[in-house]
């Protein structure tokens, strides 16, 4: 077996070329460019790196991108090239370090709902990224949610949050969190359109519940719920959950049912 030899990595001057070079680009303000380069030549790579970045986090926090002005919006992208270290070399997560960077430096010129914010704009890349084939799950859409197994959207992601990040905008920039956290969910459908919905806390149990016990039925998992809650009526808790699962079905978080009636 041939092992790698000191030969093979590169050579230590090259390795500082190009730590300078991306130091520079990164921060070019405090870390000056690499001996030898024009400085035109650099300028072009300044541009471009900042440029895609700015216009990508753009796309891909929209919201924010509206609260926040041309000047603010790029002392905050520079601040993220500076200050922050990805880790991951893939180009659709970049986000996901974005939203890392927030959690984590928690900018002074951002609202205070920002951390919460992004997490929940960064869910609908994630639901749109998702690599599970809809048309290859194994459910019948049509079949009766309360007799049978109901499925969930593979794509599916859920956010806990205690700001109303679902409602915030320009015309909308709440002073203060909600009186108690708010449950929201985000799925791709079959035309892959991007679906999203609040959940009251037995949805929420029930979308728990049908990922921890896939193979009951619809009436199994609302029957356990009315037990958990200690509801005098459990059968009414069936019913309303029946209506539950069928908003559920219709916004696709739920792609029909598996097993037999």
């Amino acid at each position: 077996m041939n092992h790698p030899s000191n030969n093979d990595a590169p050579p230590e001057s090259l390795l500082r070329l190009q730590r300078q070079f991306a130091g520079h680009l990164r921060d070019p303000e405090s870390v000056s460019a690499p001996e030898g380069v024009e400085d035109r030549r650099m300028a072009i790579y300044r541009r471009l790196f900042f440029g895609n970045l700015r216009n990508l986090m753009a796309k891909n926090f929209p919201v924010l991108r509206r609260l926040v002005d041309d000047d603010g919006w790029d002392r905050l992208i520079r601040q993220f090239m500076v200050a922050h270290r990805a880790q991951t070399p893939m180009f659709t997560e970049i986000g996901s370090e974005f939203v890392r960077f927030i959690e984590q430096q928690r900018p002074d010129d951002l609202p205070p709902f920002a951390t919460e914010l992004v997490h929940w704009e960064y869910l609908e890349t994630v639901v749109r990224l998702h690599e599970a084939d809809l048309a290859a799950v194994a459910a019948d859409p049509d079949s009766d949610l309360l007799a049978r197994a109901p499925t969930l959207n593979p794509t599916m992601q859920l956010g806990i949050y205690r700001w109303p990040v679902h409602q915030i905008g320009p015309e909308f920039q709440p002073d203060a969190p909600l009186p108690s956290p708010i449950v929201l969910a985000a799925c791709r459908k079959r035309d892959h359109r991007i679906g999203f919905m609040r959940f009251n806390p037995v949805t929420a149990r029930l979308v728990e519940r049908i990922g921890e016990h896939e193979n009951q039925s619809g009436r199994e998992h609302l029957l356990a719920i009315a037990g958990e809650l200690g509801a005098p009526d459990p059968e009414a808790i069936v019913q309303s959950g029946a209506a539950m699962l069928e908003k559920l079905r219709a916004g696709e978080f739920v792609l029909g049912t598996t097993g037999q009636d």
